[in-house]
């Protein structure tokens, strides 16, 4: 004889790929061989699914990967000021605790047996003194994080689970966003 527990209730799994709106919980920065990251931990999520962000700079010299993740996340922004040229100039308390609470769209797809977060996310909808995003701007991003999704991660994994864009429920935006 045994005795088993069984869980009752929807039968839904908050593990399914695809596009996903998540609260940050905790945050902390790394080192993996000399390069820097960020781990994200999300509520309702076992600290054995998380997003790592790694550091990449651009060809300017400036870190934009950490800190695309704290902008979609309208987090840490401090102060705003545009440049001679009329770029915007952002002061940014890149905390890891300045995460905590804030929300981002985050991507999940199957790796083998379990799920993974992809690195690239999309902001939800809101309004700062920088810049605001709404559902066709989420859209957007969501699409260039697919496309990444599909031409690198993929790739890399010799798989052929391809994510079709109409996954967003919309037309990706051609207009350039700025950052």
């Amino acid at each position: 004889m045994r005795t088993l527990k069984v869980k009752t209730g929807n039968g839904g799994s908050k593990f399914s790929s695809g596009w996903h709106t998540l609260e940050v919980v905790k945050a902390e920065y790394g080192d993996w061989n000399g390069t820097k990251y960020l781990d994200v931990w999300f509520k309702d999520y076992p600290d054995s699914i998380n997003l790592r962000c790694y550091s990449k700079t651009g060809k300017d010299g400036e870190e934009f990967a950490i800190g695309r993740l704290f902008r979609f996340a309208n987090a840490g922004i401090m102060e705003v000021a545009k440049s001679d040229g009329g770029e915007a100039i952002v002061k940014l308390n890149d905390d890891p605790k300045m995460l905590i609470g804030k929300s981002l769209n985050v991507f999940f797809y199957k790796d083998g047996d379990y799920y993974r977060i992809l690195a690239n996310t999309a902001p939800t909808v809101f309004e700062n003194d920088l810049e605001s995003f709404t559902e066709d701007d989420i859209r957007y991003w969501q699409g260039n994080a697919e496309k990444y999704y599909n031409d690198y991660v993929n790739k890399s994994r010799g798989s052929n689970d391809f994510v079709a864009s109409d996954t967003t429920e919309g037309t990706t935006a051609s207009a350039e966003v700025p950052f």
